[in-house]
């Protein structure tokens, strides 16, 4: 593992997979920047929310990125006094921003698949986080299996996601995903398909348009959890604030288990 006092960022290719993102990298650097500059936005409120949940792991712990795109986590766990800091993801080009981005501090990316992990070694984690990626992973019940067998005991597992319960299945133009008022406003949420799980694509310019998603229920992400040998310490429902719809409904969740 690499010394938090250590060598400067690097992007180390252990293995060869691929990545939806490869293909919309300019798209998706785009929108995080665009997040990251806006103090408010559900990004920043997220980040803040895993990094509070987590902190007593990751000071002086080893810390493992799991999905970390362009290493935003990562570096905002920097502050926390880690060991180390490794971030994997299965794009190649994200993680080429994410080493760029990274010059000069010290964490090590690498490409790996987080339903893996075949570069990360048992036991060899203190504290591993994902920042709203668990939806673009196809196997999350061999992900939980992986991230529990690179924990040392007592080690977490916290991670921020879309929320399953209010975030669901659509298709724009036809289907959007809210009700809408007669000004426009978001009035309220439109679930149309929750218990039928797979992936799904929303149309659209945005991310989930882009990129697509993983739709499953609560019940089988937690229950999914457990069966990995996880216990389910906290969960936490963050609001991106704001009056109206957003300011009530908790578009993501956090949660917070340990092995």
């Amino acid at each position: 593992m690499l010394s938090a006092h250590g060598a400067a960022s690097s992007y180390h290719r252990f293995v060869a997979t691929n990545s939806q993102y490869d293909e919309h990298v300019d798209f998706y650097l785009d929108f995080v920047d665009s997040q990251l500059a806006d103090s408010v936005s559900l990004a920043n409120v997220l980040a803040a929310v895993v990094q509070e949940v987590a902190r007593d792991q990751v000071r002086g712990g080893d810390v493992l990125d799991v999905a970390c795109g362009e290493g935003y986590l990562a570096r905002r766990l920097l502050a926390l006094g880690p060991r180390s800091v490794v971030g994997i993801d299965a794009s190649e080009n994200l993680l080429t921003a994410a080493a760029e981005r990274t010059a000069g501090l010290p964490v090590v990316f690498r490409l790996d698949d987080a339903q893996t992990l075949a570069t990360v070694p048992d036991n060899s984690i203190d504290a591993a986080v994902s920042q709203m990626a668990i939806m673009d992973i196809p196997d999350i019940q061999a992900m939980f299996g992986a991230v529990a067998r690179v924990l040392r005991p007592g080690g977490t597992f916290t991670f921020s996601m879309l929320h399953p319960c209010f975030q669901t299945p659509s298709r724009f133009p036809n289907q959007p995903p809210h009700l809408l008022e007669a000004d426009d406003s978001r009035a309220a949420v439109l679930t149309r398909r929750y218990a039928t799980e797979g992936y799904w694509q929303s149309g659209g310019t945005g991310v989930r348009g882009h990129m697509g998603a993983y739709h499953r229920t609560l019940a089988t992400i937690l229950n999914g959890l457990l069966s990995a040998g996880f216990a389910l310490r906290e969960l936490r429902e963050p609001l991106a604030g704001g009056s109206g719809l957003d300011g009530e409904v908790p578009f993501a969740l956090v949660v917070h288990a340990e092995i």
